[in-house]
């Protein structure tokens, strides 16, 4: 009988209350401030003027001059000097007709501008003879004069020159070579 004893009293645990209601307000508090971060309203951004942009033929003017500093062809950069006028008289082509054609080939590209009329046929077969020479040096190797590759400048100057819009379509004609 005597190794049945009585049931012990009820253990007084401390009073841990308070730190149960500073847990809940923690995380009623994380909550708040993630779900304030997620869903809050982005900031107004101060009211910037829009820059004016420069006309396509500006930009492609001061895109040439650019490149004629450069030397490309004193340095024997003939691939390099080709790929760049080739793409600034492209870009000005997709800008001044609002053509999107970064992925069009040549002859895609030739076609297209064809049969939109923006250009006559005599404008049309330069700027065809201009990107095959481009695309020859680019492409095929070939190794173009010095003589070849200024003919080349000259026909996107003169190519932009004869497609840049004048006064009586309403813009400026204004030329930044002077």
């Amino acid at each position: 009988m005597n190794d049945i004893k009585d049931v012990k009293p009820p253990v007084n645990l401390p009073d841990l209350w308070w730190l149960l209601w500073v847990l809940l307000a923690g995380i009623v508090i994380a909550a708040g401030i993630y779900f304030f971060l997620r869903y809050k309203k982005p900031a107004l951004a101060p009211i910037v003027p829009p820059v004016p942009q420069l006309p396509s033929w500006e930009k492609a003017y001061q895109e040439l001059e650019v490149l004629r500093r450069e030397n490309l062809l004193d340095k024997g950069l003939f691939k390099e000097f080709f790929t760049r006028v080739s793409d600034i008289t492209r870009h000005y082509m997709e800008n001044r007709f609002n053509i999107r054609a970064p992925h069009m080939s040549t002859e895609e590209f030739l076609y297209y501008l064809g049969i939109t009329g923006h250009l006559n046929q005599a404008q049309n077969a330069a700027l065809k003879e201009f990107l095959n020479s481009c695309d020859m040096v680019k492409f095929a190797k070939y190794a173009p004069t010095i003589n070849e590759a200024l003919k080349n400048f000259d026909c996107a100057q003169k190519l932009i020159d004869e497609t840049k819009p004048n006064s009586a379509e309403g813009k400026a004609n204004i030329d930044t070579r002077v």
